[in-house]
């Protein structure tokens, strides 16, 4: 098996096994030239020795095999040298107390969770898991660590289209997470990520009451679990003792026996997303003992990478939207949550309305609107819709086309009973609208200072909280919580859901003539700690309100305000995605503000010179997918550049694109699993007269010499194609072979097939049998490479700094080019002065911090 393979099948064990030891090997690579002394100072850089490990295996990755075959020629050496004695079982003679705690933790834990905790459960009412949990799809990502960071980006959302393919799903079930499923050591941290409301904190809910009813996770001894909702109430240094018997009291003589065994112990932390701390967890030091005080995000990062109670296994869950923020390292299993099929959609609407003909009568309603029913897919989602549909006795006759539709018809049905009608109120009352008016907007700016301010717990004594606690129509939205501190009781609030809090924040928004602080302003948004994608859903929903159906709506049960933001808000977005598709920045979210506007003639004010639609890097869901396809059929004439790079786009999305696909010049299909039906479609586009592509890339797509001749008939009869990327993928010589007659009929075509499995002899015999330049089969100083580098430094200076750093981790390793390449030189200087420019203007200390790595890296 190659070096680097077993590197990454043992990185755990390599953790363990060499953190006290690793400057002795770090020696050793330096002095047989496989390690220079730059390589050694930038993991010397590292914090703690188990982060040293894992950034010197990192450093072997990039270098290929020679350094691979060394390294582990060191590792067993230094285990030959240093015989680990037979594993010391621990000591399984536990105490009583012990043994006690176990079942009465268990006890606890079932207690907290046997019901599942509806967004607006009534007290006393009790919905039991057995009765109402609508099982999850689980889709596996990588077993075990994948060297480059951007994959955690890539792992697909498998949706209702796919989830009825049993051959395109792999199942886990949840005690299925924390087992070795390819004989490797079992994972012991593990993402799981998915979107807002998909069900991740209801999958731990069900871990937590399974673990306590003894069905399953017999591995473990204790589940200790935090929400980082509760976490971010902590305000002073505190250690994980504390932090434990805050709501695990009974705990208190047995936590010592706990640590001692912490192999047996599995800590869960939820809602990562949520913390406020999130963008901070990149630590200068680290907490190694359960008793040392130290700042919350300390312990939370020290657990997460093995620095505190490394034998511990820990679940983090959070939404994909700040997985950049966690340190990719130290995962060693990712797990996506899909939520439900569409069978799943159907048996929640009967669970729900507790009676088949009106469940069964009100799912076929949602089956028809295409939007509402692939918004279902998504739990929380789905509850909206059928709580809209419950209180409005039926889909309405105005028809929810987005998802502040949804939202804004939920929140007007149960607005509607305290409101009088337009012609009532116009008779001379209108203190009840004015009343509801200024609750809304109370709520709505305690929602709006709070998601700035990345909190989502709130203490009763709060100004805006007082005005609002006392609606009962209000309050629904809010969660209440009476918790025991040392010397009183304190009422904690929450929204019944995170989106919720987004959609109030921007409700607010809508309605405030001038918000205290506007997130439109760029200090502010800096100042706010605003990571890439944290306020999305907020634009989205801001978006929404503004349009004129809702804002003719609200106007029925509320009064409305605010026009200033709804006369500035429409021209600063058309000008953002005339912008954005001008320079080919990133501009998906802008385009579902403009799918929630669901005014087409907007369109006509997106005229950019030329159409670059970059969407790269993010999982695509149907939504977005729909919200691509509005856009592209408001905007008429040649599509310059479609990046779907690492976007995990399938051939069924693929075959729906394909009418968009004929008007592309380039197209990137980069880091996506494409399989003989992907190249199908690609070769019905290739071969048609209308088609207008000239670049195509495929690189690490997992493709070989199967997929790759699917193209080779179309391209006889295609004139167009100048480029087409097959870099870093299984094509070999047999396939690349058939290619060659190509240049007969188009003499402008080259093919870039580096890193394929192509050895050096087959490589010779290639260039041998086809025309000059026809292959490139190695990287070299031709024109096509300084054109790609320039291409690169373009898509680096319109990228914020926190995709700026996603983007040089991503393809900037000085290992993988030849230096004395004259541009090579040039483009490395360019891009060393972007990155400290960028560094000296940075805000965020997080990203500041990444961008000093980056430049020790790359040798700036």
């Amino acid at each position: 098996m190659a070096s680097v393979k077993l590197l990454k099948d043992n990185r755990v064990t390599l953790v363990d096994e060499l953190e006290d030891h690793i400057e002795l090997i770090l020696e050793e690579m330096v002095q047989r030239k496989e390690f220079t002394r730059d390589d050694c100072e930038v993991v010397k850089c590292e914090s703690g020795p188990r982060m040293k490990v894992r950034k010197a295996l990192d450093i072997v990755y990039c270098k290929g095999e020679d350094a691979a075959n060394m390294f582990m020629f060191l590792y067993s050496q230094f285990k030959q040298n240093n015989p680990k004695p037979m594993p010391e079982k621990r000591e399984t003679k536990h105490t009583g107390d012990y043994h006690k705690s176990i079942q009465k933790h268990k006890q606890a834990l079932k207690r907290r969770n046997e019901c599942m905790m509806y967004y607006n459960t009534r007290h006393g009412e009790k919905v039991s898991f057995s009765e109402h949990f609508v099982n999850l799809l689980l889709v596996k990502g990588h077993y075990n660590m994948e060297i480059k960071q951007h994959e955690l980006l890539a792992f697909g959302q498998h949706r209702i289209q796919l989830q009825d393919k049993v051959v395109e799903r792999t199942q886990i079930k949840p005690e299925q997470l924390f087992i070795d499923l390819k004989h490797r050591p079992p994972p012991k941290k593990i993402l799981v990520t998915g979107v807002a409301g998909i069900g991740k904190t209801a999958l731990v809910q069900k871990i937590l009451c399974d673990f306590g009813s003894n069905s399953g996770y017999s591995t473990f001894d204790f589940v200790i679990h935090f929400t980082f909702k509760d976490l971010n109430l902590v305000n002073k240094p505190t250690n994980l003792r504390n932090l434990i018997l805050r709501k695990n009291g009974h705990l208190s003589k047995v936590l010592d026996e706990i640590f001692e065994n912490d192999d047996k112990l599995l800590i869960i932390l939820d809602g990562f997303d949520e913390f406020k701390f999130c963008t901070r967890c990149d630590v200068e030091w680290f907490v190694s003992d359960p008793d040392q005080e130290a700042d919350i995000v300390q312990i939370c990062s020290s657990l997460l990478q093995g620095e505190l109670l490394p034998e511990a296994s820990v679940l983090l869950t959070s939404r994909p939207t700040v997985i950049s923020q966690i340190p990719v390292e130290c995962i060693d299993r990712f797990v996506i949550v899909t939520g439900f099929s569409a069978e799943e959609i159907r048996d929640f609407f009967l669970k729900y309305f507790q009676d088949e003909d009106l469940g069964g009568k009100m799912f076929d309603l949602v089956k028809i609107n295409h939007l509402l029913f692939t918004l279902c897919y998504i739990p929380v989602f789905c509850y909206v819709v059928c709580s809209m549909l419950k209180e409005s006795e039926g889909v309405s006759t105005v028809q929810p086309k987005t998802m502040t539709d949804i939202y804004t018809q939920y929140l007007t049905a149960l607005l509607k009973s305290h409101t009088r009608s337009s012609s009532e109120s116009a008779t001379g009352d209108s203190g009840s609208i004015h009343e509801l008016t200024e609750s809304v907007v109370s709520l709505g700016r305690l929602a709006y200072t709070k998601l700035l301010q990345h909190e989502t717990l709130f203490y009763g004594d709060n100004v805006d909280l007082d005005k609002v606690v006392t609606s009962n129509v209000v309050s629904a939205f809010l969660d209440k919580t009476t918790i025991q501190e040392p010397c009183s009781t304190v009422d904690v609030y929450s929204f019944t859901h995170f989106t919720v809090q987004e959609f109030f924040a921007a409700l607010y928004y809508m309605l405030e003539e001038s918000p205290s602080h506007d997130i439109r302003d760029s200090e502010v948004y800096l100042k706010h700690r605003a990571s890439v994608g944290y306020l999305d859903l907020f634009h989205r929903f801001l978006s929404g309100l503004l349009s004129e159906r809702n804002q003719k709506l609200l106007s029925k049960h509320i009064l409305l305000r605010g026009t200033n933001t709804s006369e500035s808000y429409i021209p600063w977005l058309l000008g953002e995605i005339k912008k954005h598709c001008e320079s080919g920045a990133y501009v998906l979210n802008h385009l579902h503000c403009l799918f929630e506007q669901q005014n087409s003639s907007l369109a006509e004010n997106v005229r950019p010179e030329k159409l670059f639609v970059n969407i790269s890097d993010n999982p695509l869901s149907p939504m977005d997918l729909s919200v691509v396809k509005y856009f592209l059929n408001l905007v008429s004439g040649t599509i310059y550049e479609l990046d779907l790079t690492a976007t995990n786009i399938s051939t069924e999305a693929l075959r729906d694109l394909q009418p968009y696909l004929h008007r592309c010049v380039k197209l990137w299909l980069g880091e996506n699993d494409l399989d003989v039906e992907a190249m199908q479609v690609l070769g019905e586009v290739l071969q048609s007269t209308d088609s207008k592509m000239q670049y195509l890339g495929l690189g690490w797509t997992n493709i070989g010499d199967e997929e790759l001749t699917e193209l080779l008939e179309p391209l006889r009869k295609n004139r167009t194609l100048k480029q087409i990327w097959i870099e870093g993928n299984s094509v070999g010589y047999k396939g690349l072979s058939k290619f060659v007659e190509l240049y007969s009929k188009n003499t402008s075509l080259k093919v870039i097939a580096i890193w394929n499995n192509v050895n050096e002899e087959e490589a010779e015999k290639l260039k041998r049998e086809s025309p000059v330049d026809f292959f490139t089969i190695s990287f070299n100083d031709d024109s096509m490479w300084q054109g790609w580098g320039e291409w690169i430094l373009q898509r680096c200076e319109v990228s914020n700094d926190e995709k700026l750093v996603s983007v040089i981790a991503k393809l900037c390793n000085p290992s993988g080019y030849n230096l004395s390449i004259g541009w090579v030189q040039q483009w490395y200087t360019t891009l060393g002065q972007l990155i400290r420019t960028r560094r000296e203007h940075c805000h965020a200390e997080d990203i500041k911090r990444k961008l000093e790595k980056l430049e020790k890296t790359l040798h700036f």
